[in-house]
């Protein structure tokens, strides 16, 4: 049996591998939409867009090779200790380059929340 040991694999390129054609999640994010809307923690996102209350437009970084990516959406208890949950709008249209979301408190009403998480599947372009 081989064991196989290394602190960072590499391209041969020499920058980042990249898992395109693997089921792993190819993007993520944690993020707040109150007062001035920031992303908490992330990967593969290059910018947060806050497009109205309780609407957010994230960025990829490397795009989807197809818009026919899983979405993982989340929602918890937030930060303040009521519940909230986050969806794709009706009117979404998925796209390669960017996913837009709206966040929903614990009753239902379009709003701004303080913990909002979801990540993707997919292929890379």
């Amino acid at each position: 049996m081989s064991v196989l040991k290394a602190d960072t694999i590499q391209s041969t390129g020499g920058g980042a591998a990249t898992l395109t054609k693997q089921h792993a999640g190819k993007a993520w994010i944690n993020f707040d939409m109150t007062g001035t809307a920031g992303i908490t923690k992330s990967f593969n996102i290059s910018a947060l867009v806050d497009a109205g209350t309780g609407q957010a437009t994230n960025s990829f970084v490397s795009s989807f090779s197809d818009a026919d990516y899983c979405q993982v959406l989340g929602g918890d208890y937030s930060k303040t200790g009521s519940a909230n949950g986050i969806y794709l709008p009706t009117n979404v249209t998925l796209a390669t380059g960017s996913l837009g979301t709206q966040t929903v408190s614990y009753n239902g009403v379009v709003t701004d929340t303080d913990y909002n998480t979801w990540a993707l599947m997919g292929d890379l372009a």
